[in-house]
């Protein structure tokens, strides 16, 4: 059973906003979106500039002009930032910023990295815009394409970086195995996935994986193809629709909630918001964003404990920063710092 402590307008305090003066067709086609490190926040604005924040003074630190915006957020790597720039109607790069200057170190030989990639040592994979779509592995030091494997729109979903192996989309729900070197681990299958280039792989049909390496198939996921996934010890946290789901170990549903009939909206509120986020999620808590509110889940105590009402910000992309939240508002287009209490 599921019990809701009410929604507090008192819970937050705005320490930050941006300044930056936007034009009326800087938010007529509106993206954006947000990073973090221990010491600064990157932005990437509707005007299509890269900003860089100091998180304890609030200074502006540099931007770089991207001629692009995006709600792919940028990458964090070490002391850099690796963002994607837009140079021509059909050309694209992506670029490695220093952290701390904005100065560009180099142009990657990647047009766009697509998904969030893993990092060992100097060796980034990750998929992107390269040779028609491709998972990657790249040598960031030589600044080198060290493998790649044709995945076409398999492309735009992140890959499954596990300890001795990767799970690579093939497009649609297809999935097959890669080692760390590129080489397929599979090629024996009786039915095989063809690419528009003639390749084949032996592919697996599935949704996504759970935290233990289960299958998950649709019917987890309510013909909901905007579906947030976490993953925890023992446990996978599915953001689909209006459902906030809990799979455990056995791959079966230990939780589901409701969240259009478990929150609380504030009196009067009609406000409608898109995008619903997993902000963060650990052994205790689940912070979820949903409808303007975000709620904190307690686990232990299997109930919403605290809901948190953002309408005034209307949030186009929150990240959350131990318990500060940064957002980026649909109002006027600015970065805001919101500390929760």
């Amino acid at each position: 059973m599921f019990f809701l402590m009410g929604f507090n307008s008192k819970a937050q305090t705005e320490f930050f906003a941006s300044k930056i003066s936007f034009s009326e067709r800087n938010l007529s086609d509106f993206y954006s979106s947000i990073a973090v490190d221990s010491s600064q926040v990157y932005f990437n604005a509707n005007d299509y500039r890269l900003y860089a924040f100091d998180k304890k003074s609030g200074n502006e630190n540099w931007q770089f002009y991207l001629a692009n915006k995006s709600n792919k957020a940028p990458f964090i790597y070490k002391q850099t930032v690796l963002a994607n720039e837009h140079v021509s109607q059909y050309s694209d790069k992506s670029s490695q910023l220093d952290s701390k200057t904005g100065i560009a170190i180099q142009e990657l030989k990647i047009d766009e990295i697509l998904t969030t990639p893993l990092f060992k040592d100097s060796i980034m994979y990750c998929t992107g815009l390269y040779e028609g779509g491709a998972i990657i592995a790249y040598n960031l030091n030589k600044n080198e394409v060290l493998w790649s494997r044709f995945i076409a729109h398999g492309s735009s979903i992140r890959p499954y970086y596990l300890k001795d192996k990767i799970i690579v989309n093939a497009e649609g729900d297809n999935w097959f195995e890669l080692d760390y070197d590129g080489k397929l681990i599979d090629n024996s299958c009786k039915y095989k996935s063809t690419f528009n280039d003639g390749s084949e792989v032996c592919a697996k049909n599935f949704k996504r994986l759970t935290h233990n390496q289960k299958e998950l198939s649709e019917n987890y996921f309510n013909n909901d193809d905007n579906v947030d996934i976490k993953y925890g010890k023992d446990k996978t946290i599915l953001l689909s629709g209006n459902e906030l789901i809990f799979i455990n170990n056995r791959n079966k549903v230990s939780k589901k909630v409701d969240l259009d009939q478990t929150l609380e909206f504030p009196e009067g509120s009609d406000a409608y918001n898109e995008y619903k986020s997993i902000v963060k999620a650990d052994d205790n808590v689940v912070w979820v964003f949903y409808q303007n509110l975000l709620a904190v889940y307690d686990l232990k105590k299997n109930a919403i404990i605290q809901t948190i009402d953002l309408t005034k910000w209307n949030p186009h992309r929150l990240v959350a920063d131990k318990n500060d939240l940064w957002l980026v508002s649909r109002n006027d287009g600015q970065l805001y710092g919101i500390h929760i209490n």
